[in-house]
């Protein structure tokens, strides 16, 4: 039988390791999500509360994750993603004991959270970055499917788990959960040979500048990178108040089974987002304009149902169709841009895609904590999912920028670079 194109990517040794690894730290990642999401509402009952710690937990990503492209560009990849990731371990930890001496305050939570996401701003450009390392450039996009699909996978398992395991045990638990998984990730890319990295030639203002002209200069890049940061910064508001839409709509107020609700949300979530990248990552592939923009108008038209379902059933079956739509759509975009990239401004290039992908959710957290508890969640959810309609419809103009097929065809991307370079200088 034939291999499905998708999973090309685990014929290669080093990218099965990290690939393996990865696998169970991001399942303890979305048990720590859940976790933190359950501590800061039981601090207060308010959803500006979870809010207020999902912008602390984001806001590094807004401020530095620029900045984490230009450290990925001109020092070891290699050794800034094991700092991230032993920094985030730490976090972990100091959660954990905070709950379990009964020191947990809105205060030192949301510090803690500035912590783990300043680790984790780091971690995505120079992850991202190495991607390419793991596997020959034409198996790129089955990589890049297959490390989507880890996290849409375990988002299935991880909530599910952290949501029986809170009851039993103590939230403390998902954080230190959370902490032993990384030990795993660790271990795997300090065994693996990364090839020598070219390093940018410029260190801090001016690879900076660099990096944004070259993104400014090439539409194939700008283009993507642009409609992710407008639909990522809408739609994903439903995120951090999943743990409110579960107790206070869906199971009318009733905090034990909002927390078992919200399990089975984030596992909906996670189980339509495996189905939208593991089945659409070869249409996108041939497809791109097309697949972004019908994956952009479903999650639009899903995030506004959202707001007028107030049945567990029925919440359920959107959140897997919205899942895929979203899924699809991100992992779509990140490929371009990386297909688009060339290796000596990736890191910078991929810090940008991840600001556009999440450096904006402390704004939409913050905002939508308080946009919550002033005119209900179903009315947010609804003006979220008409906004980014409208915003898709638009992207009909723009629909010729988005292709993956500039490396295949041979273009030569180090001279497109190059004529930014002098034009800038």
């Amino acid at each position: 039988m034939r291999r499905p194109a998708v999973l090309t990517a685990f014929t290669y040794p080093k990218f099965r390791r990290v690939w393996l690894a990865g696998f169970v730290s991001q399942f303890g990642d979305w048990m720590q999500i859940f976790g933190r999401a359950y501590l800061a509402f039981e601090l207060t009952g308010r959803a500006e509360t979870v809010g207020l710690v999902y912008f602390a937990t984001f806001l590094p990503q807004l401020l530095l994750s620029l900045w984490g492209g230009v450290l990925a560009d001109r020092i070891n990849r290699k050794r800034l993603l094991l700092m991230a990731q032993a920094l985030q371990a730490l976090g972990a930890v100091v959660m954990g004991l905070l709950v379990v001496t009964d020191s947990a305050t809105v205060a030192n939570v949301t510090f803690i959270s500035l912590i783990l996401g300043t680790g984790f701003t780091l971690q995505i450009p120079a992850m991202q970055a190495l991607t390419p390392t793991l596997v020959p450039h034409e198996e790129l996009s089955s990589a890049i499917s297959l490390s989507t699909a880890t996290n849409s996978l375990t988002r299935v398992g991880g909530p599910l788990l952290a949501a029986a395991l809170i009851p039993l045990a103590g939230v403390e638990w998902v954080f230190w959960a959370n902490a032993v998984s990384f030990a795993f990730l660790m271990a795997a890319w300090a065994g693996t040979k990364i090839p020598r990295q070219p390093t940018a030639d410029r260190g801090g203002f001016a690879a900076l500048r660099e990096g944004l002209a070259y993104v400014r200069r090439t539409p194939s890049v700008a283009t993507p990178i642009g409609a992710t940061a407008f639909l990522s910064s809408i739609s994903m508001v439903y995120q951090p108040l999943s743990i409110v839409y579960a107790t206070d709509v869906l199971a009318r107020g009733d905090n034990d089974l909002g927390v078992r609700y919200n399990g089975w949300l984030q596992a909906a979530i996670g189980v339509g987002a495996a189905i939208g990248i593991l089945g659409l990552a070869e249409l996108g592939r041939r497809h791109p304009a097309q697949v972004f923009i019908a994956t952009a108008i479903v999650l639009s038209i899903t995030l506004g149902a959202l707001g007028l379902i107030e049945l567990i059933g029925g919440a359920v079956l959107t959140l897997v169709v919205l899942g895929a739509a979203q899924s699809a759509n991100m992992t779509l975009a990140i490929s371009i841009v990386q297909y688009e990239s060339p290796e000596v401004m990736r890191g910078r290039v991929m810090s940008i895609q991840v600001l556009a992908l999440i450096g904006f959710l402390p704004i939409t957290s913050l905002l939508g904590g308080w946009l919550a508890d002033q005119i209900g969640l179903d009315r947010l959810f609804v003006g979220a999912g008409l906004a980014c309609l409208a915003f898709s419809f638009l992207l009909l103009r723009w629909r010729h920028h988005f292709r993956t097929t500039a490396i295949d065809r041979g273009e030569a991307t180090d001279v497109v670079v190059s004529t930014v370079l002098e034009d800038e200088g």
